[in-house]
């Protein structure tokens, strides 16, 4: 089981220190052998511990496949032989030295419950769009673009699209390029996609969504998993992006949509004034902050 495999691990390499990104049982393994422990990833991904029960995040998923109480029975039983302190409840397998999501209270599943501060989302500062361009910027990562709606609609869009794809196979970047997009084969410089830019396409990743928000640009998301449904449904809270459902993609709404967020001023509008007020939230001394809370625990 994982449990026993993270205690070999730890045990045969001498672990001294445990950072986890969405690996609860690798933080259980740690407080098994009194190793410290840090929780990292987004909101979504590092929920806080104590927790009587984990809350429901889309309404529309409400059926709990595990029942919290006999996985919290599972998990005491596991760590009974090192003589620990039985956890309180389930959402204590999050619980370690130093918790450190990055994300902002808007997007966090679980703002007002956290007993340390979040960490900004995004590396470095990024320059908000002036609101003068005029390409769409597109950017699908994994297997977005093996569904066939996505790859009609940027095809039958007769606005400037500029795309970077990197889970397209060349069948379609080639359609892609006989319809007039400019492809990109690299990632594009963030100031580039802040000059060029009036409207942007994504999954609804934290990442691309945190971009977005300090760009001041306007988004349009399809979601492919809920965690990005729901980031994506926070972002529409905000009144800066719109959302073609999973379950819904089809060419011409996709197409639809694209043509209102790009001729929407005031959706521009807004997107420029949250980002004005998200910008210090949004970035920070990453490098200084995580010292900070990681050095003591290497003293």
């Amino acid at each position: 089981m994982q449990f026993d495999w993270w205690i070999e691990v730890l045990r045969s390499r001498r672990i001294d220190l445990v950072i986890a990104d969405f690996a609860p049982v690798s933080m259980l393994a740690a407080r098994a052998f009194g190793i410290p422990s840090v929780c990292v990833g987004t909101g979504y991904s590092a929920p806080p511990p104590g927790m009587t029960s984990f809350p429901i995040l889309l309404p529309e998923y409400t059926t709990l496949v595990h029942d919290e109480a006999a996985l919290l029975a599972n998990t005491n039983a596991i760590l009974a032989p090192f003589n620990l302190e039985p956890l309180g409840a389930f959402s204590d397998i999050y619980r370690a030295s130093v918790s450190m999501p990055r994300t902002i209270r808007q997007l966090d599943p679980y703002d007002g419950l956290r007993a340390s501060p979040l960490l900004p989302p995004l590396n470095e500062a990024v320059p908000r769009g002036t609101g003068s361009g005029d390409e769409i910027f597109v950017y699908f990562s994994t297997a977005e673009t093996a569904y066939a709606p996505p790859g009609r609609g940027l095809c039958g869009l007769d606005l400037p699209v500029r795309a970077y794809l990197p889970g397209a196979d060349a069948q379609l970047l080639d359609r892609l390029v006989q319809a007039g997009v400019m492809v990109e084969l690299a990632p594009v410089p963030v100031d580039q996609i802040a000059a060029r830019s009036r409207l942007m396409l994504n999954a609804g990743q934290h990442g691309s969504l945190c971009m977005g928000l300090g760009l001041g640009i306007p988004q349009l998301t399809l979601p492919q998993h809920l965690e990005h449904l729901y980031h994506a449904r926070r972002a529409f809270d905000l009144g800066v992006a719109e959302i073609v459902p999973y379950r819904s993609w089809d060419a011409g709404q996709i197409i639809a949509l694209t043509r209102e967020l790009y001729f929407d001023p005031d959706r521009a509008a807004r997107s420029q004034a949250l980002a004005a007020s998200l910008y210090p939230d949004l970035f920070g001394d990453i490098a200084r902050l995580v010292r900070d809370r990681v050095g003591p625990l290497l003293d």
